[in-house]
């Protein structure tokens, strides 16, 4: 009788394990994580100091590098070096506005009015940021001129047709969905009321924006999170880091004509 009651409890025990083991596993399943996984927050503060100083540091690091590949470009032998030259200028557009401009901005109040030059220090209206971050890349864009024009005309002064997407009524996924499949680069996207860029990098993509919605400052989201995207009836997308004539322009110093509407 008692070795039946030590076999029963043994195996009652035996049955307890295999049962938490087997939730253990499920529970750390590849399928789960992916599917309980959730998109980065939003990044809302300054991932560098906002100092001037540090800033103008930035920003000579940038024209450094714009120097050293233009002075490439003069230099390439044939077309097939000037391509190459080309492709690593988008790179460092690209990364350049990522990791030595965008990181300062972060966090910098949004206003209607806002005409800051420098991150972190006053307010910032959203064209007013596009074309602020655009002229601290070495564009040489008017400024004040490009950031008062409608979203569509912004777009349209950097950039021309075959590298420019229009979308209307279109769902947000279907949306976020073509930025995947156009591909790695620095876009800018016109909305109803609204201006901003989306980075498509090997992270994700991203909207970064002056934000006139809640937290009202500087913001970098996953496109998927955007309510502002959601909501704009019309997009104009332009894949700037594409056009290699807007490269060009960049590596040589041209000034790029405000498109007035």
């Amino acid at each position: 009788m008692r070795f039946q009651r030590q076999y029963f409890f043994i195996l009652i025990g035996i049955l307890v394990f295999t049962a938490g083991l087997s939730f253990a596993c499920r529970s750390n399943s590849p399928l789960k994580s992916q599917a309980s996984s959730k998109p980065s927050s939003p990044i809302t503060s300054p991932q560098r100091r906002a100092s001037a100083e540090e800033y103008q540091e930035a920003r000579a690091s940038i024209e450094a590098e714009r120097a050293n590949l233009s002075s490439s470009y003069v230099r390439a032998a044939n077309a097939q070096e000037r391509i190459v030259v080309l492709n690593r200028a988008r790179e460092t557009l690209m990364q350049a506005a990522d990791l030595k401009i965008f990181d300062f901005w972060y966090g910098t109040p949004w206003d209607f009015n806002g005409t800051t030059e420098t991150p972190g220090q006053g307010k910032i209206a959203c064209g007013y940021f596009v074309t602020t971050v655009l002229r601290d890349l070495g564009l040489k864009v008017q400024r004040a001129k490009l950031a008062q024009q409608a979203s569509e005309n912004i777009v349209l002064s950097l950039t021309t047709d075959p590298h420019i997407k229009r979308f209307r009524q279109t769902p947000l996924n279907d949306f976020v969905e073509t930025v995947r499949n156009w591909g790695r680069g620095l876009y800018i996207v016109g909305l109803d009321i609204h201006v901003g860029f989306i980075l498509n990098d090997d992270e994700g993509v991203y909207f970064i924006h002056s934000s006139y919605i809640d937290p009202l400052c500087v913001i970098k989201e996953d496109v998927r999170e955007s309510k502002i995207l959601a909501s704009s009836k019309y997009r104009v997308l332009g894949k700037i880091s594409a056009d290699d004539q807007l490269i060009l322009k960049w590596l040589k110093g041209e000034q790029f004509i405000t498109r007035l509407g």
